[in-house]
C-alpha cells in the first residue's frame, strides 16, 4: 500500500513539474509581448484622451509584474529546481513583498476603472487626467503600505509546517520569534485579503459592469456619433472584467476552501498548479481582448506597428548610407596611394634608363 502511494505521489509530482515547465513559458512570453504592446498603444495620443486607457495601461504593468514575480518563480522551481526566495533573507523578503503587491494591485485597479467608467458614462462625475493620476498613485501607495508587513516579518528560516530540527530552511515566518504575527498571517490575513482583494473588487466589477451596460445603452440612444469611441473603450473594459472574473475566481475560492492538511498532499499541488496557470493566463491575454473588442485600439495598433516598421526602415537606410560613405572614403583614400606608387615606380624606371644610357656612352 505504501509503495502504491509513493508511486502515485511521484506521478503527481512529475506531472505537476511537466505541466508547469511546459505551459508557463508560453504564458510568460505572451504576457510580456501582449502587455508591452498594449501599454504603448493605450498611451498613444488618440487613446490617452480617455482616462480609462490610462487605467488599463497601468493595469498592463501590474499584470506583467504579477506574472514575472509569481509564475516565473514557479517555472524556475519546476524546470530548474531554482527558488529565487532561497538565495538569502533579502531575496526572500523582497520577492514575496513585490509578488503580493502586484497580485493585489491588479484587482483593485480593475475595480477602480470600472467604477470610474460608470461615473463617467453616466455623467455622474468627470475624471480629469490629474484626478486619474492621483487615484492611481493613492491605490498603489495603499497596496505598498498594506503589504509591507510581508517584507518585515518574512525571512529565510525554518519551516512552519514541519519539525524544526528536520526541515530545511525556507522563506516563511519564524514561529518562535514572531508568534503573534504568525497567528495573524495564518488565521486572519487570508480571510482579510479574500474580502479586501477578491470579494469586494469582484462585486464592484460585476455590479459596475451591469450598471455600465445600461448606461451605455441609454447614452447610445441619445447620441450615436459621440459614443462610438466611448463604446469601443467600454467594450474593452467589459472583456477584461469578464475574463478576470471567470479565470481568477476558481483559484481564489479553491485556496480559501482547501483544508490545511489537504494542501500538503501531491494531489493538491497538481490541482493548484492547473488553477494557478489559469489565473496567470488571465494576465497574459489582455492584448487579444483589446484587439477583439476595441475598434479604436485596433486602429491605433496598426498605426503603432507602421510607425515601428518605418523607424526600422529608416535605421536600416541610415546604416546603408553610412556603410556606403565608409566605402567611398576608403576608395578615395586608396586612389592617391596607388597613383603615388605608380609615379614613384615610373620615376625609378626613368632614372635606371638614364643610368644605363650614360654607362653605354662611356
Amino acid at each position: 500500500m505504501n509503495n502504491t502511494n509513493d508511486k502515485l505521489s511521484y506521478t503527481h509530482v512529475n506531472l505537476t513539474r511537466w505541466v508547469s515547465s511546459t505551459i508557463a513559458p508560453i504564458i510568460l512570453l505572451g504576457c510580456a509581448i501582449g502587455n508591452i504592446v498594449s501599454f504603448f498603444v493605450l498611451l498613444r495620443p488618440r487613446l490617452r484622451k480617455e482616462t480609462t486607457s490610462i487605467y488599463l495601461a497601468v493595469l498592463c504593468v501590474a499584470e506583467m509584474g504579477t506574472c514575472y514575480t509569481g509564475l516565473l518563480r514557479q517555472f524556475l522551481i519546476d524546470a530548474f529546481s531554482l527558488d529565487i526566495r532561497s538565495i538569502n533573507g533579502f531575496s526572500c523578503r523582497i520577492h514575496i513583498y513585490f509578488t503580493y503587491v502586484f497580485l493585489r494591485l491588479a484587482p483593485l485597479i480593475l475595480a477602480l476603472v470600472t467604477l470610474q467608467r460608470y461615473l463617467f458614462v453616466g455623467q455622474l462625475a468627470l475624471c480629469s487626467l490629474k484626478q486619474t493620476i492621483i487615484q492611481l498613485c493613492s491605490c498603489t501607495l495603499f497596496v505598498f503600505v498594506a503589504e509591507f508587513h510581508l517584507f518585515i516579518f518574512y525571512d529565510f528560516t525554518h519551516s512552519d509546517t514541519r519539525p524544526r530540527n528536520q526541515s530545511p530552511l525556507e522563506c516563511t515566518v519564524d514561529t518562535l520569534r514572531h508568534g503573534k504575527y504568525y497567528t495573524f498571517r495564518s488565521k486572519i490575513y487570508p480571510k482579510l485579503s479574500l474580502v479586501l482583494y477578491t470579494i469586494i473588487p469582484l462585486a464592484i466589477i460585476i455590479i459596475g459592469n451591469a450598471l455600465l451596460i445600461r448606461k451605455v445603452r441609454e447614452a447610445s440612444k441619445r447620441s450615436r456619433s459621440k459614443t462610438n469611441k466611448k463604446r469601443s473603450i467600454t467594450r474593452m473594459l467589459y472583456a477584461v472584467s469578464i475574463l478576470y472574473t471567470v479565470l481568477t475566481s476558481p483559484a481564489a475560492i479553491f485556496l480559501a476552501l482547501a483544508p490545511q492538511s489537504y494542501q500538503l498532499t501531491p494531489r493538491f499541488r497538481l490541482e493548484w498548479t492547473l488553477l494557478r496557470l489559469l489565473f496567470y493566463l488571465c494576465h497574459s491575454v489582455n492584448f487579444l481582448l483589446f484587439c477583439a473588442s476595441g475598434s479604436t485600439f485596433r486602429q491605433e495598433l496598426v498605426v503603432f506597428l507602421k510607425t515601428i516598421s518605418c523607424c526600422c526602415q529608416l535605421n536600416c537606410t541610415d546604416r546603408k548610407v553610412k556603410h556606403n560613405e565608409v566605402k567611398l572614403n576608403n576608395r578615395v583614400r586608396f586612389i592617391p596611394d596607388t597613383t603615388r606608387n605608380n609615379a614613384e615606380q615610373n620615376q625609378k624606371l626613368s632614372t635606371s634608363k638614364l643610368a644605363d644610357n650614360s654607362s653605354g656612352v662611356l
